[in-house]
């Protein structure tokens, strides 16, 4: 069989997990990047010694991440070069808050999954923990799968659609340079993929979820549409206790059209700002 390491979609399935273990130096270095202690002051040091890793390996890689085995595919996708490189960094604050929710057992929804970043971390705290990973980019969902399988992730449940006020279909614009950036769009621009689209309480009431633990959302923008349903049409009890919502750098304040003030509205505290997100708990 003809394999090319240097692109997502090809033959990353056929080959079982640890033939594309790194050796060497390359393992020795990458091992250092992973021993750095994410203490304040660290993050930078951290950047540098990881920056000659991040211009070699670019190709699949096969390596265990927060007790799980996991096959990465770094070049454009940020979210994978951040748990391939530096994993102790990743949204450090925001998984604190997540893991100190799951005391024993809950539900998990993580919108915007990507390759399965968050979702792997809440795997890695226990099996009780029902996990619902929703993301619209098949070929990201097909890479996630892979994972959860070599893992036997049973717990965990990928949902191949978009989230958004009304249901249908709409399309994907995939974002190449960083498949993070991939948004969902209206029919009839530049895009590679028709996907489904559901509405979040729907979505919920299909998979029989009558309360969430903690919710974490990064969709480019849509945050507001996708939860603004949930946050009008269902009772209190439902909504997540916890909400890792993205916030845009730019912004300082909430203005009329955030999630933030939509979440604070309702009934939320923003207990912490991170450089990319805002950590959200709902008042008693």
């Amino acid at each position: 069989m003809t394999y090319s390491r240097t692109h997502r979609s090809t033959g990353m399935k056929e080959i079982e997990w640890g033939a594309l273990r790194i050796s060497g130096w390359k393992k020795t270095w990458l091992a250092c990047c992973h021993r750095i202690p994410p203490i304040h002051g660290m993050r930078r040091i951290a950047m540098w010694i990881r920056k000659p890793m991040k211009i070699l390996l670019q190709d699949w890689i096969d390596i265990t991440v927060w007790g799980l085995r996991l096959r990465l595919f770094p070049k454009g996708n940020l979210s994978e070069q951040r748990i391939l490189f530096l994993p102790q960094f990743f949204d450090r604050a925001e998984r604190m808050a997540i893991a100190d929710s799951f005391t024993s057992g809950g539900v998990f929804v993580d919108i915007g999954a990507n390759i399965g970043a968050y979702s792997f971390w809440v795997a890695s705290l226990g099996s009780d923990i029902q996990i619902e990973a929703v993301e619209p980019d098949p070929e990201l969902c097909q890479h996630m799968q892979f994972n959860l399988s070599t893992n036997r992730l049973d717990h965990v449940h990928i949902h191949p659609i978009a989230l958004g006020s009304h249901c249908g279909t709409s399309s994907l614009k995939r974002n190449e340079t960083n498949r993070g950036k991939t948004r969902v769009v209206k029919h009839g621009s530049d895009s590679l993929h028709e996907i489904r689209v559901q509405r979040l309480p729907d979505f919920l009431c299909n998979e029989g979820i009558n309360k969430i633990t903690a919710l974490k959302i990064d969709v480019e923008g849509d945050e507001t549409s996708i939860l603004k349903p949930l946050l009008v049409e269902e009772h209190r009890s439902v909504w997540p206790e916890l909400i890792i919502c993205e916030i845009e750098k730019p912004c300082r304040t909430p203005d009329e059209s955030a999630p933030w003030k939509m979440l604070i509205d309702v009934g939320y505290e923003l207990q912490k700002r991170t450089r990319l997100n805002g950590i959200f708990r709902l008042h008693s």
